[in-house]
């Protein structure tokens, strides 16, 4: 390690008052007060208006004021513990109070002489389920991040603090310097930089009459170290401490794929191994990192990279048979993503609140700051089909009677395990085929399903994938057929291929998959770039999988007028009219499923133009029709109304849908009645409602 001298500039700072969601008592503290903070749930975003008990989850700032990394949290999110628990303001229905005392300082555990800049909380009920948080924007005396965090500027004085590098994590080249940089609110009588690389802080430079100090770090090797600055305003002495870890980056290997292995996780007859495969265009390395290596970047850990820079490759060895593994991929050493592949996920967010009596034995993974990864698993024992679904049910498509179930709203408990217990209910309603809403894991865990983030993996809010199967399985010997409803328009933020390539809110250019923008106007998530060779290879693996792995007997699509690459991002019309290039690639994929399965059902929720429609039905493929509107006029004593267009065979009459009002509603809603007949009555409407065809 080299020392160069030191130099010297200046840098200011100003604060200034708070905002309304948040009123602090008195109204400019520094860390070395009291406050109290009074929060008006009526304000932001308005989760908490009417709780019973509100608690404040929060931190503090002790970078400048433009920083939002928080430290020093107090909180346990989702427990009802007392700790950040706040008290209702007297006589106010949504105000609460929480004291800080004796200081901020001792609230949260900091020494007299770092500086905090900043306060930053959000509040939430006491199991978690509701939150409130702010309007994203700047207001005076504080910001409000696009999360929602809420951060409100203290009066700080005199400071120091280490302003360069920002990251904790950074690689450098070979025989690259790192310059650390140091800023103080004036000028200060002197600023001195100490290093600790594990044997204690050792001053390493320091100078008198300064604002700035700046000092370069040489190391050959991969190094943690903690830096400290101290400065001197006369009498009184200002610090901060920050952890820096510096990678040397080496250039991956250039190998080519190995034999028989395919994107995402594959498991060989070695049951101590695994090969890791990532599609990852354009990014220069990745690193597995993982829980068996205490989530360290090594350099076996770097993956080899294919000549055609396309996609990265590991293989991993002594591997415990059977154990779970929790891992991700570090992209460009920064971009921590699962394996979009993966088929189980771990959720540091979220999978606490998934009872074991639904998944039992999860695994512990809590790194909120890494966000989701993906677990692996060598050795698993396959899931033992029963020969029946040699001879699973093949109902004619224009016989199908559709159940569109949700898992989470049909049954309490959320469970597959007793959803299969009650397949002889649904026997009784006279249907024949079980739709399940989007089941894959999607973001959170009470969802409609329809913001997937992982295509492989089943959401485990409503079991195993074993559980899956068994429903399935149980589901054809009773004579069901059993679709999925599946979403390949859009995937949401928590997708590893969307945060691949995700720059100010949206997909890059150089994205794979995704358009920068969306081309409709009914777009949700991110949008696929359906003519994209890569998303045609992902949609085809995702059909191909949940046909072959899970024996689903087809798919509702969703949005399937959304596959379009004509750019009409406003005009719905024009978004609806004849698509030759949708209907392409519609069909395209249709004779890929067909491949795999050459009965499974394909049904489109599409509302396009008529010919389209005709073209794709043509095809083999059945189209979403909504009979909502005229079934609901024929309840409610329209006569003039029909539903003749449920004659089409093609066509997947509904009356009721995950998007449409319920009609029972409508009944008892009616103004129709006579002397002695209303629609409205209860059992009148009931009867209505089943209106004999």
């Amino acid at each position: 390690m080299k020392k160069l001298l030191p130099f010297f500039s200046l840098l200011l700072f100003s604060t200034t008052s708070f905002s309304q969601i948040v009123k602090l008592n008195p109204a400019t503290v520094s860390a070395k007060d009291s406050v109290e903070i009074i929060f008006d749930a009526t304000q932001g975003t308005k989760g908490l208006v009417g709780a019973a008990s509100v608690y404040m989850h929060s931190g503090v700032i002790l970078s400048s004021s433009n920083g939002t990394d928080w430290q020093n949290v107090i909180g346990n999110w989702g427990v009802d513990d007392g700790i950040g628990k706040m008290t209702k303001v007297p006589n106010e229905t949504d105000k609460w109070s929480i004291k800080l005392k004796p200081s901020i300082r001792d609230y949260y555990k900091i020494n007299a002489t770092t500086t905090v800049f900043r306060l930053s909380m959000v509040f939430r009920n006491a199991d978690g389920s509701k939150e409130g948080k702010g309007t994203a924007g700047k207001f005076a005396g504080g910001t409000v991040g696009g999360n929602g965090d809420i951060f409100l500027d203290l009066d700080v004085g005199n400071f120091v603090e280490i302003t360069k590098p920002t990251a904790f994590r950074n690689f450098i080249a070979e025989d690259e310097s790192v310059t650390i940089e140091a800023s103080a609110s004036a000028v200060a009588d002197s600023i001195v930089l100490f290093i600790d690389e594990g044997n204690g802080f050792n001053r390493v430079a320091a100078a008198s009459n300064t604002a700035q100090l700046s000092y370069f770090y040489f190391s050959d090797n991969n190094v943690s170290f903690s830096t400290k600055i101290i400065a001197y305003f006369g009498t009184q002495r200002v610090e901060q401490t920050k952890s820096f870890e510096y990678i040397v980056q080496f250039s991956p290997m250039i190998s080519a794929l190995p034999a028989n292995v395919k994107k995402g996780i594959n498991y060989h007859a070695d049951k101590s191994k695994v090969t890791l495969v990532l599609e990852a265009p354009k990014k220069e390395f990745i690193y597995v990192v993982r829980d068996f290596n205490n989530w360290k970047i090594e350099e076996k850990c770097l993956m080899n990279k294919t000549p055609d820079g396309e996609t990265y490759w590991l293989e991993i060895s002594n591997l415990t048979p059977k154990k779970e593994y929790v891992f991700q991929y570090w992209v460009d050493g920064e971009i921590k993503i699962g394996d979009p592949y993966a088929e189980k996920v771990a959720d540091p967010w979220n999978d606490k609140f998934i009872p074991a009596s639904v998944y039992p034995n999860l695994p512990e993974y809590d790194k909120t700051e890494y966000e989701i990864a993906s677990i692996l698993q060598t050795d698993q024992t396959p899931f033992s089909w029963n020969t029946t679904e040699n001879n699973r049910p093949k109902i004619d498509k224009n016989e199908l009677i559709i159940y569109e179930l949700l898992v989470r709203d049909f049954i309490g408990s959320h469970s597959y395990k007793d959803l299969t217990d009650t397949l002889s209910y649904l026997k009784r309603l006279g249907i024949n085929a079980i739709e399940l809403m989007p089941i894959m894991e999607f973001e959170g865990n009470e969802s409609w399903g329809y913001n997937p983030s992982y295509f492989f993996a089943p959401d485990k809010y409503y079991g195993t994938k074993n559980d899956l199967k068994n429903f399935i399985q149980t589901a054809h010997q009773q004579g069901f057929v059993v679709l999925l409803d599946m979403v390949l328009n859009h995937a949401f933020g928590q997708s590893p291929m969307v945060k691949m390539y995700f720059e100010n809110g949206k997909p890059t250019a150089e994205s794979p998959w995704f358009n920068v923008d969306a081309t409709h106007p009914f777009n949700v998530g991110y949008d696929f770039n359906h003519e994209s060779k890569y998303t045609q290879a992902f949609v085809d693996s995702v059909n191909t999988y949940w046909l072959k792995e899970y024996h689903f007997d087809g798919y509702r699509f969703d949005l399937s007028k959304g596959f379009t690459q004509r750019n009409n991002p406003t005009d719905v019309g024009a978004w609806s009219a004849r698509d030759d290039s949708r209907i392409a690639l519609l069909k395209r994929m249709a004779d890929k499923i067909r491949e795999t399965d050459e009965s499974a059902y394909i049904i489109l929720e599409h509302f396009a133009d008529a010919s389209e429609e005709n073209e794709l039905k043509a095809d083999g493929m059945m189209v979403w029709g909504n009979s909502t509107y005229d079934y609901g006029d024929l309840l409610t004593g329209n006569i003039s109304a029909n539903i003749n267009s449920a004659k089409d065979l093609n066509r997947v009459s509904y009356m009721e849908s995950h998007d449409e009002e319920r009609l029972m509603v409508k009944a008892l809603n009616s103004s129709a009645k006579s002397t002695t007949y209303s629609v409205a009555n209860e059992l009148t409407a009931l009867n209505r409602v089943k209106l004999p065809h």
